[in-house]
């Protein structure tokens, strides 16, 4: 009987022991697996602090020389608009119209040493440092905003020999106006003769070597400077596309019009090169996306838009408006088409493809 009543005990005490251990090694696996669930919390805290602080905070400047008002402007802000809010606010950017942070034929250099982070300007306010660019600027190249702006950014990707020309710079797009018109004070164009001795504000190398082979005396100015230049009496004309008739005030103190659709300015906007590398390939990405062709385009279409509002305003104002035959286009192209021969020798003495590419923006333009 006692060796029957130590045996139960000892089976008793034996079952106590295996639940205890049962018992402690559950908690020690609850234990192991609350352990690994915190583990995990904590790496999606992490994982989503690092996605909520990932890409860089900037705030940049974007230098122009256009008045507040132009358009061009409402471009710029558009942009800015995007890109804010593509990038949820981390890249914030403000605008400087009226050339407040560099002189329009300092853009360039400005952006590509730093002093600004974006900039726009005309490639002919720094005469010779666009080579290549500059074959847009040459008469009749195009008949469009959109059509001259498009040609040129399709040059500028067929021929990696523009590289050179926006060293230190990313280029985000560039354009061309519509056609440049003659517009003079006082005295009507309507031949050559007209022309000879008149004073004529010029936008371009170009443009003021042809204006001297028609017999004009071309005068560079940048475009902030033309209005009072011509309400002074400072020049007698200007060539200048339609839309400065509108977004600077030209119908205000111009008599004439003479349409020929002579030439096209050419125009850039450029980023810093450093802070654009500088940045993720998810923000630089991003920039590109909001400018290069979208820009390209846009910038084209509002620029016919306005050439066709400044048309009505002149017709409005009772300006009077003479546009040349083919035949004096024709008599005046005898003068003017010297300039073609004469940028194509040059640029290809820098050892540059001139024909070339005056060759494929010539096919481009469908002439």
């Amino acid at each position: 009987m006692l060796k029957r009543k130590w045996s139960f005990l000892l089976m008793v005490i034996a079952l106590m022991s295996m639940l205890a251990l049962a018992a402690c090694g559950g908690s020690d696996d609850d234990a192991s697996s609350d352990a690994d669930a915190d583990a995990d919390a904590d790496t999606e805290t992490t994982e989503t602090e690092d996605a909520a602080s990932d890409g860089e905070e900037y705030e940049l400047d974007f230098s122009h020389f256009f008045p507040p008002t132009h358009f061009m402007e409402e471009v710029v802000q558009e942009f800015i608009a995007e890109l804010d809010e593509a990038t949820d606010g981390r890249i914030q950017v403000t605008s400087y119209p009226g050339a407040s942070l560099a002189a329009p034929d300092e853009h360039f250099d400005a952006a590509a040493t730093g002093s600004v982070d974006f900039a726009l300007s005309v490639h002919g306010y720094t005469p010779g440092q666009f080579p290549l660019t500059s074959v847009m600027e040459l008469p009749f190249m195009s008949e469009a905003s959109s059509q001259g702006s498009n040609n040129l950014w399709e040059l500028y990707n067929e021929f990696d020999d523009f590289n050179d020309e926006y060293a230190g710079t990313v280029p985000l797009w560039l354009y061309t106006t519509d056609p440049g018109q003659l517009y003079t004070v006082g005295k009507p164009v309507k031949s050559l003769e007209d022309l000879k001795g008149m004073k004529i504000r010029s936008p371009s190398a170009e443009t003021s070597e042809w204006l001297e082979a028609l017999g004009a005396t071309p005068v560079s100015m940048p475009m902030n400077e033309n209005f009072e230049a011509l309400e002074r009496g400072v020049v007698d004309g200007t060539i200048a596309p339609w839309e400065a008739v509108l977004t600077w005030g030209l119908y205000e103190v111009i008599d004439y019009v003479t349409v020929g659709n002579f030439y096209s300015t050419t125009m850039f906007v450029v980023m810093n090169e450093d802070l654009f590398n500088s940045m993720s390939e998810a923000d630089q990405q991003t920039i590109l996306d909001l400018t290069t062709q979208k820009m390209v385009d846009r910038t084209g279409e509002i620029f016919d838009e306005y050439s066709e509002e400044a048309i009505a305003k002149l017709e409005e104002e009772g300006i009077e408006m003479y546009e040349l035959s083919d035949d004096e286009l024709a008599e005046w192209s005898e003068f003017i088409n010297p300039t073609i021969d004469n940028w194509i020798e040059e640029v290809s003495g820098k050892g540059l493809p001139a024909q070339e590419i005056y060759d494929r923006a010539v096919e481009l333009s469908g002439n």
